[in-house]
């Protein structure tokens, strides 16, 4: 049960289930009664709240902003905990409440992202902290005034002042839900008019949305997170300038602020925290990896080997099954574990066996809760199953992978971007190098006993049963076609890749290029 702003309320609306609290009554089962806290003030009706049977819940209060008040001293000393966003005031409400412990800002680690972004986006939270008020009425202010139609200012409290060298351009209701479309929508979110110093909450919101940001000197960021923060009007505005007129660099700067808001400062972290203090940890979530390479080329093996070895998700297994081919297992063992490879399952396939059949072998042997389909000859990138894995969470597909991808030409070098438009949407079609299944999809649909064209078949069938199929971003993965397209499952010719369907990037080495 929830009594909190638009903001905490539909930031963990997806992570448990929740209603507000009408007239203070909670229903009878619940688990407890999150009140939350801005600047010693609490939401209406959290002085009656009983649950209907008049049995105890506990009540958990997170204060998102500001130290207490007399108003709330009462509901403090009475609450289960009492969580605090900002450090600079958690020793104030340990004077009250002992417990007191700290609980970091947060965002959604649930927000689609969106590839139609224009402007740079100011929000102002609520009453502009006096600690920043001068830099954001004379830094950022002149900063922003010559961008006229590029720039937009959202107020999440529409009673907020502001400044009046940015009042020229406030738009919207002053709402967060405006606000919030607005951050994921702009191509970089402007920092600085925060309701207190250390109030965090706009730069996670722009980093959940892949929104690149740009702070004033000196504000604090959140662990994790890397962002520009020059110190004149005239940095600043070549900071914002550059991330309005180069997609490549807010595309790149936007999936890493991403990833860091994904380790630690979701609403799931959120939650999962205020339940282990009341006494209710969560069942943790599985999130095993089982990688299934089919090959019949020993050549390439020390490949597989150094994929699966540099990925950064860890809970890790290859199922390698070697197809008509003979290798020490001992061997194969030693260099698997050189190469920093978690756990090694092998299977032998005869090589009468189809691709099909062979994959079918390493679903059944994989013991993940998720399957990958990775190709021999490919390169993936550190954070690839990462990456793919948090693209669940977002899409709620049965399969994600990549439409949008590089293709490395070795004949001539040239690298050539497949489908760049296909990146965060749904697709009838994934490269098959990078298929990423839940367990329970792959097992249900099962490869084709089919020499060729496994891919096609299973997301044909896939599509007709209703799964969806996710194409997540281009990065951290390459399609590498050698010399003799004979070697390859699908024999074409590299101009196949020249088609209007594919965009000619540069050439040379894109290994490096790709690794965000």
């Amino acid at each position: 049960m929830l009594l909190a702003s638009d903001r905490l309320t539909t930031g963990l609306s997806a992570e448990w289930t929740q209603v507000g609290v009408p007239g203070g009554q909670a229903p009878v089962d619940a688990d407890l009664v999150l009140v939350e806290v801005v600047d010693g003030s609490a939401r209406d009706g959290c002085d009656a709240i009983s649950s209907t049977s008049g049995d105890p819940i506990p009540v958990v209060v997170w204060a998102t902003s500001g130290g207490p008040a007399a108003e709330v001293e009462a509901l403090a000393k009475e609450a289960a905990v009492v969580f605090v966003a900002d450090p600079g005031h958690l020793e104030a409400w340990q004077k009250i409440a002992p417990g007191a412990q700290l609980l970091a800002p947060a965002a959604s680690g649930r927000v689609r992202p969106t590839d139609d972004r224009a402007g740079a986006t100011v929000v102002v939270d609520g009453p502009i902290a006096p600690t920043v008020a001068g830099q954001v009425a004379t830094v950022l202010a002149r900063a922003v005034r010559p961008l006229e139609e590029e720039l937009f200012v959202r107020r999440v409290d529409s009673s907020a002042s502001l400044p009046k060298l940015l009042s020229w351009r406030a738009v919207g209701d002053g709402t967060y839900a405006e606000a919030a479309a607005g951050v994921a929508e702009a191509a970089v979110v402007v920092d600085g008019p925060r309701r207190a110093l250390k109030a965090t909450w706009t730069v996670l919101d722009a980093a959940a949305a892949r929104t690149p940001v740009v702070s004033l000197a000196g504000l604090p960021q959140p662990e994790g997170l890397s962002v520009p923060t020059p110190g004149d009007d005239t940095g600043l505005r070549s900071e914002i300038v550059a991330r309005l007129r180069q997609p490549e660099l807010r595309d790149r700067e936007g999936l890493r602020l991403l990833r860091a808001v994904r380790r630690q400062h979701t609403y799931a972290h959120r939650a999962d925290e205020i339940l282990t203090a009341i006494g209710r940890p969560p069942t943790p979530v599985g999130r095993s990896v089982s990688a299934v390479v089919p090959t019949n080329r020993l050549h390439e093996i020390d490949n597989v080997l150094a994929n699966v070895g540099r990925q950064a998700h860890r809970d890790l297994e290859l199922v390698l099954v070697l197809h008509g081919v003979g290798v020490d297992h001992g061997e194969l063992r030693d260099r698997a574990a050189a190469a920093g490879v978690p756990d090694l399952t092998v299977i032998e396939a005869d090589e009468t066996e189809t691709l099909g059949a062979c994959m079918n072998l390493g679903v059944d042997a994989a013991g993940g809760d998720y399957v990958a389909k990775m190709d021999d000859d490919n390169h993936y990138g550190t954070h690839y199953l990462t990456d793919l894995l948090d693209a669940f969470d977002t899409s709620g597909a049965g399969i994600v992978g990549k439409w949008a991808h590089y293709v490395w030409l070795r004949s001539t070098g040239a690298v050539v971007l497949r489908y760049p438009d296909a990146e965060h949407a749904y697709q009838r079609r994934i490269q098959g190098g990078s298929m990423l299944f839940t367990r329970d999809v792959v097992r249900s649909l099962r490869f084709s006993d089919i020499p060729r064209a496994v891919d096609s078949d299973i997301l044909d069938r896939a599509i007709a049963e209703g799964i969806k199929i996710w194409s997540a971003d281009r990065f951290n993965y390459v399609s590498i076609r050698g010399t003799d397209a004979a070697a390859h499952t699908w024999t074409v010719a590299d101009a196949t890749f020249l088609t209007a369907s594919g965009r000619l990037e540069f050439y040379g080495d894109p290994r490096t290029h790709v690794e965000v």
